[in-house]
């Protein structure tokens, strides 16, 4: 869904170039009008940011920082202009470039979608570490957005990096949704990971906190429901490190590697 992102400022040019390489994967389709528009103000001039902040738009005096936040408000405008019309879950997705099923990782932010990505991307379609978007067939619409790696492991402040950068690619044909899980990353962990599935009650329960404007849908616990049924149920992966979900991803999704 196409996002307008307005930048002024004397800096401004900056953040173009910039944008430009860090959304690579998300281009607008030709002639796509904008369905919700992301203002930011790149200034050298406090006084400028200042006017701009209390504007409610997105400013800044450090790039870094500045981008980190364009990127959260593009996520939070496409989300907010799709509300009602289909299911946005917050959750990693990766699908196989040879049976374009998608497996979907559902998790709070912070606790383990985008390493996952970034750990097991290579090899695979990369569609979104944040909300995976399901239509009512089933087919995933890929948002294969920056990557937000933090600075440090303990630190809230992220660098935005381009996908390509670290081996990940948008996919090139439609893909539909497989298996959907609930990443539970456990630090005390040992050994292979750990895979259960719920009953359609529990994964209803566990999904509705993880996805974006539900009530804003027709019958939307009903509708969840379904599409828990049509993956086969929702599963839950126990793990400490993400490389080991590595045969889990294809098991879900039906590669042979």
């Amino acid at each position: 869904m196409p996002v307008e992102v307005c930048v002024r400022g004397d800096r401004a040019a900056e953040v173009v170039a910039r944008m430009h390489r860090l959304w690579e994967l998300c281009p607008a389709p030709p002639g796509a009008a904008a369905r919700a528009v992301v203002d930011v103000v790149f200034d050298s001039r406090p006084e400028a940011v200042g006017h701009a902040l209390t504007e409610g738009l997105v400013a800044g005096l450090n790039l870094e920082d500045l981008l980190q936040v364009v990127t959260q408000r593009i996520t939070v405008a496409a989300i907010d202009a799709r509300a009602g019309e289909c299911f946005m879950l917050h959750a990693a997705c990766l699908a196989d470039p040879g049976t374009a099923r998608a497996a979907a990782f559902v998790a709070a932010g912070g606790t383990g979608k985008t390493t996952l990505v970034r750990t097991l991307g290579a090899g695979r379609w990369y569609l979104t570490d944040e909300t995976t978007v399901v239509l009512d067939d089933g087919t995933v619409e890929p948002y294969p957005k920056p990557l937000s790696l933090r600075r440090a492991p303990d630190s809230l402040s992220k660098n935005e990096t381009p996908p390509t950068t670290v081996g990940l690619r948008a996919p090139t044909a439609d893909v539909h949704l497989a298996a959907l899980c609930l990443l539970d990353r456990d630090d005390a962990h040992e050994g292979e990971p750990v895979l259960s599935r719920l009953d359609t009650l529990d994964a209803v329960v566990a999904l509705v906190p993880q996805s974006s404007h539900l009530p804003r849908m027709r019958r939307p616990l009903q509708r969840l429901a379904a599409l828990c049924e049509a993956v086969g149920g929702v599963h839950r992966v126990t793990y400490r490190d993400a490389a080991t979900v590595a045969g889990v991803v294809d098991e879900l999704i039906g590669a042979a590697r």
